[in-house]
C-alpha cells in the first residue's frame, strides 16, 4: 500500500514537471466581430492564394523586416509575391494554424501566433522552441530509416542544441533538442518545432477595417 501511494506521488510529480513546460494553444477569445470576420476572410484568401485580397489589405507602411524601409513595394519584392513559388502562403497558413491568443477588449491591434505573444520569459527565445503537435517522435538519429524513437512530446518546450554540422549537412531538416528536465535528448524534424521569434503577423484596425501592418521574423 505504501509503495502504491509512493508511486502515485511520483507520477503526479512527474506529470506536474511536464505540465510546467508545456505550451498548449490558448483558448481563442475574440470579442471584436470585425476582427473575427477579417481573420476568417484572410484564412479563405490564403487557402485560395488570393493575391488581390492580400494586397488590398496591406498597410501602406507594412513592416517586412527590421532592416528595411517597409511598404507594399518592398513587401512584393521581399516575398517575390508574384512568383508561384513564393513562401508567403506557406508561412501565413502556418501562422493561422498555430493561432493567436486572447484579444484585448478595445485594442486596435492583434498579433499571431501565440508562440510569440505569450512566450514564457524564463525560456530564452533564441535557445528554446516548442514542439507543435501531439505525440511527436524524438529519435536517436536524424533520420527515419535507421533510428529508434526514444520519446514522444506534445507541445513541450525544448532546448535547441548546437548542431553536429556533419549530421546536419547529411540530414537537413532535423534538429537536436533536449527536454527542459534533461530526460530526453534526440532529433525532431524541424516542421514540428516553432521558435518564438519566427515569423509573426500583426494586424491593426483602421478606418478601412483591419489590415496587415507587420510580417517579420527575428528580434
Amino acid at each position: 500500500m505504501h509503495r502504491t501511494f509512493f508511486m502515485a506521488l511520483l507520477c503526479l510529480a512527474t506529470s506536474t514537471v511536464f505540465a510546467q513546460d508545456t505550451f498548449y494553444p490558448p483558448k481563442v477569445e475574440i470579442s471584436d466581430y470585425t476582427l473575427s470576420k477579417f481573420l476568417t476572410e484572410l484564412t479563405l484568401a490564403v487557402g485560395k492564394q488570393d493575391q488581390t485580397f492580400i494586397l488590398d489589405y496591406l498597410d501602406p507602411n507594412i513592416v517586412n523586416s527590421f532592416g528595411g524601409d517597409g511598404g507594399i513595394e518592398e513587401f512584393k519584392e521581399y516575398w517575390d509575391f508574384k512568383n508561384n513559388s513564393t513562401r508567403f502562403w506557406e508561412v501565413v497558413e502556418q501562422l493561422l494554424l498555430i493561432g493567436g491568443s486572447k484579444y484585448e477588449e478595445g485594442s486596435d491591434s492583434y498579433t499571431i501566433p501565440y508562440t510569440f505573444t505569450d512566450w514564457p520569459e524564463k525560456f530564452d527565445a533564441f535557445e528554446y522552441y516548442v514542439v507543435m503537435g501531439t505525440n511527436v517522435n524524438v529519435r536517436d538519429k536524424p533520420t527515419t530509416s535507421d533510428s529508434k524513437v526514444i520519446g514522444q512530446l506534445s507541445y513541450q518546450i525544448v532546448k535547441y542544441n548546437a548542431p553536429d554540422w556533419e549530421n546536419q549537412h547529411k540530414n537537413p531538416g532535423w534538429m537536436n533538442v533536449t527536454t527542459t528536465d534533461g530526460q530526453i535528448t534526440g532529433y525532431v524534424f524541424d516542421k514540428f518545432l516553432v521558435s518564438p521569434i519566427d515569423y509573426r503577423m500583426g494586424f491593426t484596425k483602421t478606418t478601412k477595417g483591419w489590415v496587415i501592418f507587420m510580417l517579420v521574423a527575428g528580434d
